[in-house]
């Protein structure tokens, strides 16, 4: 706190130096002087302060993970395949490729018989179709959660961890990296 001025004490030996040094200046600025005028210089002292950074304490983050199992009901799809059987018993003069017609198959099967002439006869042919059959499988595995632990014991007070709201719902989750700033900065 700035000292008031008072009035000089003739018994204060700092103030008698003070004046003392006064009188000195008075007598080296009388050069400067001119004849119906003298000049004075004043002189103040002031007050000036300086921060300085120190470290105060130290927070230890380190994440901890937890194993928990887990379930979950997973939709799969797989195909089977129905065949049927068409008689046809048609004589051909030559093989022909299967073929698809409408989302199934149509893949001829021939026969040789023994006559008196040999021919080929299309005996019948194997529709295939896809059948989409949806089942329910259950998978069971572990999963892992990360979170961290914030050990402030040198700082007790200085780590204030915040959560977010229902209403802060709609905006994305920060990543691990974001919380962690978030916190040392807090």
């Amino acid at each position: 706190m700035a000292q008031r001025n008072r009035a000089p004490r003739p018994d204060d030996p700092t103030m008698t130096e003070r004046l003392e040094r006064t009188d000195a200046n008075l007598e080296r600025s009388n050069a400067h002087e001119s004849e119906d005028r003298k000049t004075l210089e004043l002189r103040e002292e002031q007050l000036v302060a300086e921060k300085e950074r120190v470290q105060s304490g130290s927070v230890r983050i380190h994440k901890e993970t937890e194993v928990s199992p887990s379930r979950l009901e997973v939709e799969a799809l797989r195909e089977e395949l129905e065949v049927e059987h068409v008689p046809v018993g048609h004589v051909v003069s030559e093989r022909a490729e299967a073929r698809e017609e409408g989302g199934m198959w149509i893949i001829p099967v021939y026969e040789e018989q023994v006559v008196v002439t040999k021919r080929l006869v299309l005996r019948e042919e194997l529709h295939v179709r896809r059948i989409p059959v949806r089942e329910t499988q259950l998978v069971e595995d572990t999963v892992r959660r990360e979170h961290l632990v914030i050990d402030d014991a040198d700082v007790h007070g200085r780590v204030h961890e915040k959560y977010p709201t229902e209403d802060e719902g709609d905006a994305p989750e920060p990543s691990l990296l974001e919380r962690t700033f978030r916190k040392v900065l807090d």
